[in-house]
Order: C-alpha cells, then sequence, then structure tokens
C-alpha cells in the first residue's frame, strides 16, 4: 500500500488517504487476476490429473503382496504364519483355521508356540481397511507326532531297544518302545511320593538319573527323597539305599545312609553303583552288599582342588561315565567342567576351567562348558557331554579337546545339523546301539537323535 505524503507546509488527508488506497487496490486486484487465473487453473488441473504410486495412498483397499506358506513342523515346535500386504491405513488382520476365525490372530504374524497334532489345518488371514478386504490363499499346516514329556532329565536304552525316561516334574519313569508306544513303567504322573511297589502303585520325588544294572534292571537317583531306586523290569520298584526324605551324608548299608541330592549313576563289572551325590559335593559308591562309602570329596565342602579321595573336591557333580577300565568321569556342574577318576582315586580336570563358566572349544583348560549335567562315552573313548546352559552337545576326546557337535550357544527348537540345530537346556545324553546318540532336550519336551556328524532330528 502506498500513501502520498504531501510537501512542505501541506497536510495529510486520511479521507484521500483511504480512498487512494481503495482504489489502487482494486486496480491491483483487477491487473493480477490476469496472472493468477492461470496459475491456479494449472495448480488445480494437476491435481486432478495426478495418480499416486503410494499403495498407502488414502483410499486404497488392503493389497496382498507375499502370502502366508505352507508349513511342517513337529509336536511342541514353535511354528509361525506371517503375511505382507499395502493399502491405505490402518490395516486390521484376522486369521483363521479351516475358515473358523482365531480369536485374538490379529496380527501380520500368526505363532503357535506349542502346536499339537489336532492344529493340522488350513490357515488364512483376511485384511481388511475401510476401503475393502482381501483375504489370503490358504496355508497348509502339518504337525506330526513327537514323544513328549513335562521335563525328562535322563534316559538309558535297555537290551530290548525300549528307551526309559525319568520325568523329574512328573515324578515317574516312562517306557518308550521301539515302536514309540509311550507307557508309564512305575510311579504316578504328577503325583510325588516315596512309596514301593509295582507300577502305578510306586511313588518318585524328582527322579534324576538313570543307570541299568547287569539283570536288566533300571536304577534311579530319586533326588527328591535323597534315595536310590530299583525298578525291576516288570514295574516293582523298591529302595536300595537312603531314607525318603531324610538327607543327610552318613555312610552306612542300604537305607541306613544318608545321601543329599543324588544325581548321576554309574554301574561297575561287579554290580557296584557309583552316584553323584550333588548337594554334598562327593561321589559316593553302593557296593553289592548295599554297603554306601565316600570315594571321592568331601561331604559339604564344595571347590574345585584335583587331588586324591577325600581331599578333591567337586561342586554340584551331576552325570557320570565309567570306562571298562574303571576311570570315571564326572560332569562338575557347579564347575563348568570335565573331571577324571582314576582307579587309583586320583581326581584330575580333563577339560574346562573351574568357576569360569562360557562357550568357547578348545584343549583341556582353554575349553570352557556352562554348567554341564549329561555325560556318556563311546566305544573310542570319547566323551559326549549335554552342555546344558550352553543349549548343546559337545565332544571330548580322550585328549580333552573339546567340539561343538550340534548347537548354537543359544536356546532354540530346531533340527538340522551342527550350530544350525537348536537345543533348550538339554540335560541327559546316552548313547544307543546304532552309535547314533539321545539327547533330553528337557526344556524343549523331547527326544532328539544326534548323529557323531551332528545331525539332529526330533523322535
Amino acid at each position: 500500500m502506498f500513501l502520498e505524503f504531501p510537501g512542505p507546509g501541506g497536510r495529510l488527508d486520511p479521507v484521500q488517504s483511504l480512498t487512494g488506497c481503495k482504489h489502487l487496490s482494486m486496480r491491483l486486484l483487477r491487473s493480477s487476476r490476469y496472472f493468477l487465473l492461470p496459475l491456479l487453473l494449472l495448480a488445480f488441473g494437476a491435481g486432478c490429473s495426478h495418480k499416486s504410486d503410494h499403495a498407502s495412498d488414502p483410499g486404497t483397499p488392503p493389497a496382498i503382496t507375499t502370502a502366508p506358506a505352507s508349513a511342517t513342523t513337529v509336536a511342541g515346535r514353535q511354528i509361525s504364519f506371517s503375511v505382507l500386504a499395502t493399502g491405505a491405513p490402518t490395516l486390521r488382520y484376522q486369521w483363521a483355521k479351516d475358515d473358523v476365525d482365531i480369536l485374538g490372530a490379529l496380527s501380520a504374524t500368526l505363532t503357535i508356540f506349542s502346536p499339537r497334532v489336532q492344529d493340522s489345518g488350513q490357515y488364512t488371514v483376511t485384511i481388511t481397511n475401510p476401503d475393502g478386504k482381501a483375504k489370503s490363499s490358504a496355508a497348509t499346516l502339518t504337525v506330526t507326532p513327537a514323544l513328549q514329556f513335562t521335563a525328562a532329565v535322563s534316559v538309558v536304552s535297555d537290551a530290548s531297544g525300549n528307551l526309559l525316561v525319568s520325568d523329574l516334574e512328573d515324578h515317574c519313569i516312562w517306557k518308550v518302545s521301539p515302536a514309540k508306544v509311550v507307557t508309564l513303567l512305575a510311579g504316578t504322573q504328577g503325583i510325588p511320593g516315596s512309596a514301593d511297589g509295582q507300577g502305578l502303585a510306586a511313588r518318585f520325588r524328582n527322579p534324576g538319573g538313570l543307570a541299568l544294572d547287569a539283570s536288566g534292571n533300571l536304577l534311579v537317583a530319586d533326588t527328591g527323597n535323597h534315595t536310590l531306586r530299583r525298578v525291576a523290569p516288570d514295574g516293582t520298584v523298591t529302595t536300595l539305599a537312603g531314607s525318603p526324605g531324610v538327607p543327610g551324608t552318613l555312610d552306612a548299608v542300604g537305607t541306613l545312609a544318608r545321601f543329599n541330592g543324588p544325581y548321576g549313576l554309574a554301574v561297575d563289572g561287579t554290580g557296584g553303583v557309583y552316584i553323584s551325590d550333588s548337594q554334598n559335593h562327593t561321589i559316593r559308591l553302593m557296593a553289592t552288599d548295599g554297603t554306601v562309602s565316600t570315594y571321592a570329596g568331601k561331604a559339604g565342602q564344595s571347590g574345585s582342588t584335583d587331588a586324591s579321595g577325600g581331599s578333591a573336591r567337586f561342586d554340584q557333580p551331576n552325570g557320570l561315565a565309567l570306562a571298562s577300565n574303571g576311570t570315571l568321569y564326572v560332569a562338575d556342574y557347579g564347575n563348568s567342567c570335565l573331571r577324571v577318576i582314576a582307579p587309583s582315586g586320583q581326581v584330575s580336570t580333563l577339560a574346562g576351567l573351574a568357576g569360569t563358566p562360557a562357550y568357547a572349544d578348545g584343549t583341556g583348560s582353554a575349553a570352557r562348558f556352562n554348567l554341564p549335567v549329561g555325560i556318556a562315552l563311546d566305544a573310542s573313548g570319547n566323551l559326549w557331554i549335554a552342555d546344558t546352559h550352553n543349549h548343546a552337545v559337545r565332544r571330548v576326546t580322550p585328549a580333552g579337546v573339546v567340539t561343538v557337535i550340534a548347537g548354537s550357544g543359544s536356546a532354540g527348537n530346531i533340527d538340522g545339523t551342527g550350530a544350525a540345530a537348536l537345543f533348550n537346556q538339554p540335560c541327559g545324553i546316552t548313547l544307543l546301539p546304532t552309535g547314533n546318540l539321545l539327547v533330553v532336550d528337557t526344556h524343549n519336551h523331547l527326544l532328539r537323535l544326534l548323529t557323531p556328524a551332528g545331525v539332529v532330528t526330533t523322535l
């Protein structure tokens, strides 16, 4: 806006100034219309003729770009379906099985955390927004049966090819036939106790390690009862040593002896039984006449000292494996290492560094374990370790060279080879007559087969 100011001696007329402004403004507006109109028309035309290349622009219905894919899994192994889609926000998802909506399945990914065989079927997802909807093609889920347990921790194979499994939390012993038929051998599922008896009449409390004697009887470290039990092939259970519910350290005969959380077992050629008395930090020996003595370590004193007999120290010893020459191998759980007891009673450390849990291959003290539980010995003198908190199976040569055979150091549930296979806190391991190994994958509730080459499958 421009105003005309008076010259010297003159004065400004407010009316004239405002009138002049008004006339000038009208003239500018009239003249500017010739410039503004084409620009407005151009902008309007461009806006109307523009076509969006963005599928998320308002007004666009959903479109599926990647449909869910069919999958196969075993019972108990987590499986997921996912979908990718475009369209105007907000996209809403609804998954269905066999055309029946699944309650709460409202995201782009559907995860079935513990699938059952009956979860097999056709899975679809419908995606909607205010402008329309799209339904995916069907993805087929196949769930194959698998042997599942609540908290299996130990397994052995008998002369007939049956697998005998201790379930720590179900307080019972299972038998799996070569045809994979599962029956309850002894105890009552989910009911703890200490009663001797046959089959369902017997009771256990958190049974741990297992071993077979020369007569085909199953020996059970009844960890929660602080006793050693025997299960005959017909399921009859007898208490051999210790007193139910009475922990202690006493060396004595049969039920007069006392244990504190016994776990690992190994039977020698004469019928003597080695017992890892975990909470006493000792290795005990029960002779064929039932006399229990302390073989190595000192009751109530944990440590990692390599020495002879009672001068040696352990920290919650777990799994045991006995060589034909009388050498006893110990998975020293609390020390995260592998110990050896010579027939002379001298204790040494074969692999791992006491009190230094980690995950590393190497020789001797350069290797690292993380709270190993299970241990098995093959005909070549190699030890196979269920490295529980590393979620892996390790092999240890007689020279102490440690190698990861399967597992990655991280928990999971995947069949595969080597590091591609995943476990979740495997506790038990045993050698099968075929030369393969059976791994008790405790927190996955499964039994896994492992070849010496590291190929893992689910039983």
